[in-house]
């Protein structure tokens, strides 16, 4: 196509729709070629942290079962007393670690305050709300 004022209207479309169906194509093969890099580096991602959170939670069961032998040893209680303590100021920890990243929650999706400008971080807004 050297000539474009010589060449007839359908062969111009023909040439546009060829040439759209190639970069279309160009831009798909890339965007597969980047997705399926980075979804494997989040199954990698994902493998190490349910990896180290079961870790955690082997090392946070030890550390409830050393607690209580503990308490066992030093303050004579028997084994089922000792657990029962232990377990009970665990589930303590988590309730309050519930009640707190609910509140975060709820700041964050809360709709800024009157006084701070729409287009503020939040820290701003959270910090005039709590004048």
């Amino acid at each position: 196509m050297g000539n474009v004022h010589r060449t007839s209207l359908p062969d111009l479309v023909v040439g546009v729709v060829e040439d759209t169906r190639q970069l279309v194509e160009a831009q798909v093969s890339s965007l597969r070629e980047e997705l399926t890099g980075r979804l494997g580096d989040l199954g990698d991602a994902i493998r190490s942290w349910l990896v180290a959170v079961c870790v955690a939670i082997v090392t946070a069961s030890l550390l409830g079962v050393a607690l209580a032998a503990t308490l066992t040893e030093v303050a004579g209680l028997p084994w089922y007393a000792s657990l029962w303590i232990v377990t009970a100021i665990a589930v303590g920890a988590v309730a309050a670690l519930v009640v707190r990243a609910r509140s975060s929650g709820r700041r964050a999706v809360s709709p800024p305050s009157d006084d701070a400008p729409p287009d503020a971080p939040a820290p701003v807004r959270q910090l005039q709300g709590s004048l």
